[in-house]
């Protein structure tokens, strides 16, 4: 006892590492809140225990009532003098700073462990990390040298980010080269031949990415996703009989495969092909899957097929019934009565399913952005206004909802709040240059003469849009 008073902080760690352990077989019980208590103290405790941390961190991330991801980031950084030998804590870290937009972050605390000669499994990590927060920032040469300075391209991973560098300026060929020369190269063809078929889709050759889709297949024939991409490729290219085809085989043979169905439910909702979601469905309550995103989608299916009538049916079936699913998915389900009434004119209806669905906390952006894409295709765009508002409220770092939003502002002649929000985007990683062209144009014409900081914004974003101009 006398010993402690002199070896304090190795007593305070070792309480605090039992802790840690202590609140690991809580977790295991599901004793989730008594956990949390131990692991945040365990952590004050001992501070160098990285498995606490990252536990911690995960509440922070993924519990609604405690969500905060600058607090898990914060938690994260202060370990981080204890991490450089660790990849998987690393690796967590990064992945919060990218979802965050911290990119010079990332480059920063890459260019610091990296000085050190890390193992290498550490530097591949860091230095893809690197190259990959330089390409969201739109630095294509400091990219390509991370990429050439650790020989990236000797990892699949590596070579898939070095053709997404060169597709990003402009040399699409050069990328689409890139990875039909590295064709067998790899213990698998598999992701080369997805991203060939994805990167002939975005150029509109849909016989090209035909043909890797089904060299995807045959490279991986008794996975789905390579199917399912073949799928929407055969939908493209207009073979509506072969595309039903496979659909129908996929559902035979992986009927019993809840994720295989739910690709397919996915897919089906896409096309809108009320019937194949339907019958993905019925085989879905017959196997026992967890069932709400199955119907969740079939509501959807129709709404694709603009069938807002039967939409609107089997969305007062499952009301009516009510089944215990539908509870925790009130949010979602809300949303697409809403979409369905507004498409048979029902504005009334569709007004309070909206404001009941934007009532409900911890709202997914990726969610609200979804339920804004089904309003603005009908013409709905006040109420995807609404909901882009929401998205942005709940994650102002959600770049893809703001420039919805800047989209959407625009296009309704908004502009008590596209000033701000314009000068937002400028902060945040490549703006679409369509959405800054579409602003500067609209805010010289007389319609969005009373924008706020109107001048200085037009000399920013010409700045951007025309940087050789002020060179000259």
């Amino acid at each position: 006892m006398f010993t402690i008073f002199f070896n304090m902080d190795e007593h305070r760690a070792k309480v605090g590492d039992y802790q840690i352990e202590m609140a690991k077989t809580m977790l295991e019980e599901g004793n989730y809140r008594d956990a949390f208590k131990f692991l945040r103290e365990g952590v004050q405790r001992s501070p160098q225990n990285l498995e606490g941390r990252l536990l911690v961190s995960e509440y922070f991330i993924y519990i609604p009532n405690l969500r905060d991801l600058d607090r898990a980031l914060k938690l994260l950084e202060e370990g981080l003098p204890y991490a450089h030998d660790n990849p998987e804590y690393l690796k967590r870290y990064i992945q919060l700073l990218i979802r965050q937009q911290e990119d010079q972050q990332v480059i920063d605390v890459s260019n610091e462990i990296l000085a050190e000669n890390p193992e290498e499994e550490t530097s591949k990590l860091l230095s893809t990390a690197a190259a990959t927060s330089h390409l969201y920032r739109g630095n294509f040469d400091e990219a390509e040298d991370f990429i050439k300075e650790y020989d990236l391209e000797s990892q699949i991973e590596g070579l898939l980010l070095s053709t997404k560098v060169s597709w990003e300026r402009g040399a699409q060929r050069a990328a689409i080269a890139k990875l039909e020369n590295s064709i067998g190269k790899f213990n698998t063809n598999e992701p080369i031949y997805a991203q060939l078929s994805q990167y002939y889709r975005d150029l509109g050759e849909y016989e090209k990415a035909r043909q890797y889709a089904v060299l995807r297949n045959i490279d991986a024939p008794l996975a789905v996703s390579p199917r399912v991409d073949l799928l929407y490729t055969l939908s493209l290219t207009g073979q509506e009989e072969r595309a039903e085809a496979e659909a129908n085989a996929i559902l035979r043979q992986f009927r019993n495969d809840e994720k295989a169905m739910l690709r397919l439910a996915n897919f089906a909702t896409d096309e809108g092909q009320i019937d194949l979601a339907r019958r993905i469905y019925e085989q879905a309550l017959e196997n026992d899957f967890p069932i709400a995103p199955f119907a969740l989608l079939l509501i959807e299916s129709h709404i694709t097929a603009k069938d807002f009538e039967g939409a609107i049916s089997f969305s007062e079936e499952l009301a009516k019934e009510r089944p215990d699913w539908l509870e925790q998915n009130l949010p979602i389900f809300n949303s697409l009565r809403s979409v369905a009434y507004y498409g048979v004119g029902n504005m009334n209806l569709a007004d309070i399913y909206i404001a009941q669905f934007l009532q409900q906390p911890n709202l997914r952006a990726e969610s609200l952005m979804a339920v804004s894409r089904r309003f603005t295709q009908l013409g709905g765009d006040e109420f995807a206004r609404r909901v882009l508002k929401q998205a942005y409220i709940n994650n102002p770092k959600n770049q893809a909802a703001l420039s919805n939003l800047i989209e959407i502002e625009i296009k309704t002649g908004n502009a008590a709040e596209l000033g701000n929000y314009l000068k937002k985007l400028l902060q945040m990683r490549r703006p679409s240059v369509e959405i800054l062209e579409q602003a500067y144009e609209k805010l010289g014409s007389d319609r969005f003469i009373y924008t706020p900081d109107r001048e200085n914004l037009l000399i920013e974003l010409n700045t951007v849009l025309r940087p050789q101009e002020q060179a000259s």
